[in-house]
């Protein structure tokens, strides 16, 4: 049963590892106008619902050449109020460049890191459940 509780904060700390990894990226990002050119929609089944979701990508100029960029992850319709055209402010991680996340928004937690961190607790529930069984 050891097993369970090593898996579960393991799965924990990789939750950690992408949250990390993230503002890391973030905190180091260079600050680039940008215009959107487009944006990748699809449908996702989340909480019992389907939600509509968007992807958009822009193209920047790092001062070196042209970048086109897509955002880090997809954001629901109903928070996006951008068009084709419209000049952004966004953050790009120099190593990544062709990622990026508006800079006037903050982009919380990633959904990888919350996807670990409930993966762990529930891992944890079941550890804590088989010591009550077995003891």
């Amino acid at each position: 049963m050891v097993f369970i509780l090593i898996c579960a904060l393991a799965t924990v700390g990789v939750g950690f590892a992408f949250l990390y990894a993230r503002n890391d990226r973030v905190k180091n990002a260079e600050v680039y106008i940008g215009t959107i050119i487009g944006t990748e929609k699809k449908t996702v089944k989340r909480g019992g619902g389907f939600f509509k979701v968007v992807r958009p990508s822009v193209r920047y100029n790092n001062g070196k050449r042209d970048i086109i960029a897509q955002h880090s992850d997809f954001i629901y319709e109903t928070n996006y109020h951008y068009s084709d055209g419209d000049e952004v402010q966004i953050r790009a991680y120099p190593q990544l460049p062709k990622t990026f996340y508006f800079a006037d928004a903050d982009e919380g937690i990633p959904s990888k890191a919350i996807a670990s961190f409930i993966i762990g607790g529930a891992l944890f529930v079941l550890w804590i459940i088989s010591e009550i069984i077995i003891a």
